[in-house]
């Protein structure tokens, strides 16, 4: 029987590797998607309620790696929290990723991101696996299956993203393709060809960024870059926000450089995979839930289906009379 138990263990595995050396060639109806994320500390609620999001929402065919890209002095405690998704759902595997001291010493004008914003630049390095790659901030949600999100054909585009609201007014060599780094799907065999992070490095070392690692994947692959379709990556409009008050206020701000109509980005918002909640410094998790869009009030009812539920309510407190309703 132990000797049966064990013949089991290892062809599963093997049939596991075989997935994802080959993710694109497998017949099965299993959909292998592979996503990546770049956290401290302080972010581990925060991916925990993204990645049930994720989870909750997916088609049962569908199987999900994440890579998740963490500081040296990442603690082991949040590593079991986050590992206990996977416990709780079975269609995910968690690979954490050190990244030690690089970026330690890398510099932005804009002073409040953490140095892991960084990170995603190493990823066609890191990731040897896969040809492809979905990468999402930990303020994202999502709200449906990702398989077609990630069978999107890139063609000879590195990177596509949401289109960020530079596209407005900047111009780079000529062109108007600004996305907003915190939704993306990645080429990486593409990446890898030409040496991406080694790219960054040197641009870096030669001009610093503007805008932390979004300004580096924008200007160093201004001609390799093209916008997602709108529902992947849409903010969460509120009223009076400064760019995203609502979806036509937002893509009149985008001056025509999107590819989309403005009927396109209502479209969007209407029928949101993934939202992104960019466009403001106080999150999901640090508001009062009364003052949340009805989009923002779905954080926390992902969190009421996470692993650690108990532990979210007790962190971020204005949740707690919400919490008691949810459990």
């Amino acid at each position: 029987m132990y000797l049966y138990y064990i013949i089991t263990k290892i062809l599963f595995l093997i049939f596991l590797n075989y997935l994802i050396q080959y993710p694109l060639k497998f017949k099965s109806p299993i959909h292998v998607i592979p996503i990546a994320f770049a956290i401290n500390n302080l972010f581990t609620y925060p991916l925990i309620v993204l990645l049930t999001s994720i989870l909750y929402n997916s088609n049962p065919s569908t199987y999900y790696f994440f890579h998740i890209m963490i500081p040296d002095n990442f603690l082991e405690e949040n590593k079991d929290k986050i590992n206990g998704l996977c416990k709780k759902y079975d269609q995910c595997k968690i690979i954490f990723l050190n990244m030690g001291e690089k970026y330690k010493n890398w510099k932005t004008d804009i002073g409040y991101y953490p140095i892991t914003v960084f990170y995603r630049l190493s990823l066609s390095d890191l990731i040897k696996d896969f040809n492809k790659l979905i990468y999402l901030d930990c303020d994202t949600m999502v709200h449906g299956d990702l398989t077609d999100f990630y069978n999107i054909e890139m063609g000879d585009s590195y990177y596509m993203g949401f289109p960020g609201h530079e596209v407005g007014y900047l111009e780079i060599n000529g062109t108007r393709n600004f996305i907003n780094s915190g939704v993306m799907l990645m080429n990486l065999e593409m990446l890898r060809k030409v040496n991406a992070s080694l790219l960054f490095d040197n641009y870096y070392n030669t001009y610093g960024t503007k805008k932390v690692d979004e300004y580096l994947i924008n200007v160093v692959f201004y001609n390799k870059i093209r916008f997602l379709p709108f529902k992947y990556g849409i903010p969460d409009f509120e009223k009076g926000q400064p760019i995203a008050d609502s979806p036509s206020f937002f893509w009149r701000t985008l001056n025509g450089s999107s590819n989309g109509t403005e009927e396109e980005m209502i479209s969007g918002s209407n029928n949101r995979v993934i939202t992104h909640g960019a466009y403001r410094m106080d999150k999901w998790w640090t508001r009062n839930y009364d003052f949340l869009s009805e989009i923002g009030k779905k954080w926390i009812f992902y969190a009421s289906k996470s692993n650690v539920f108990n532990d979210i309510c007790n962190e971020y407190r204005q949740y707690l009379s919400v919490c008691s309703k949810l459990k």
